[in-house]
């Protein structure tokens, strides 16, 4: 891929990739997809143990990345990405974030929906697509999460072919065998669905088309909500690398430099590449 860079200072964009003992285990893969785009450069930090100080400079970085679903941060960090977001930072919410945060009304604004099984009713209403339109379901109770049994490669279809993050991406293409969310909750507010995968009620699912990739404006900033990769080997899958690159890159800039590869995934074809492992994990000052 062509070498992308920040379009104002000509430089690689920054990103801070912010993870916890949990989830490192898919950091490196994380920086090293992200790296490999050609378009940033990542830092990385990891959440301290819980009730330890912990005070990220936001404001040094173009997008956010969160690896992390644990437990709450001292409210004054909140604050901060409260702030950071609101005022034109970029965020990018991987899989495992949908766990972080249940009690945070703001965060499940950014994320649009979840699903983390410490969502329940509370959170906001079940979303899914029906019928060309997003729709919800604000009276059944329980919590977000029902997914079918995740051994299978299954298809995703791009439902906004105009957006920055999707367009020019095959409209349907495969994915590896990965965990399929369903019976997403959340506010639901400002949100763009950008790609959905059918959840098969032979298997275990929810039997809807559910969103898998989603894009949403939080005050002046922009997120990038990808609900793929909650299994690491589905993190291969070219479609989510490609998408996880494309998404990033929006989410810091407004606009999207990176070229579709070659060997993306068809309608009928899963395409892998070995999971990047960085070299040097580079940690955030």
């Amino acid at each position: 891929m062509a070498l992308a860079v920040d379009l104002v200072s000509g430089a690689q964009v920054k990103a801070l990739l912010i993870d916890g003992p949990e989830w490192q285990p898919q950091t490196a893969a994380v920086k090293s997809i992200l790296e490999g785009s050609g378009v940033f450069q990542v830092d990385i930090l990891t959440t301290p143990a819980k009730g330890s100080a912990f005070q990220p400079s936001f404001d040094k970085y173009k997008v956010v990345v969160l690896n992390y679903g644990g437990d709450a941060w001292p409210l004054a960090t909140i604050a901060a990405l409260d702030k950071y977001v609101q005022g034109g930072g970029g965020l990018v919410a991987l899989a495992s974030a949908d766990a972080a945060f249940p009690i945070w009304p703001e965060y499940n604004l950014m994320l649009g929906v979840s699903g983390a099984g410490n969502r329940d009713k509370s959170a906001g209403p079940i979303w899914f697509y029906r019928e060309g339109n997003m729709a919800f379901d604000g009276d059944t109770p329980g919590p977000a999460g029902k997914a079918p049994h995740p051994d299978q490669p299954f298809s995703v279809t791009i439902r906004n072919t105009e957006h920055p993050v999707t367009k020019g991406v095959p409209l349907i293409w495969m994915h590896p065998a990965d965990t399929l969310a369903g019976e997403l909750r959340g506010p639901g507010k400002n949100m763009i669905l950008l790609a959905t995968a059918h959840s098969d009620a032979e298997r275990g699912g929810t039997g809807r088309d559910e969103p898998v990739l989603i894009a949403l404006s939080y005050g002046k900033g922009r997120v990038y909500h990808t609900l793929l990769g909650r299994m690491p080997e589905a993190m291969a899958g070219v479609g989510f690398q490609t998408l996880l690159e494309r998404g990033a890159e929006w989410a810091a800039t407004g606009k999207v430099t990176v070229r579709m590869p070659s060997d993306f995934p068809t309608e009928d074809k899963v395409s892998t590449r070995p999971l990047p492992v960085s070299s040097s994990v580079k940690t955030a000052p």
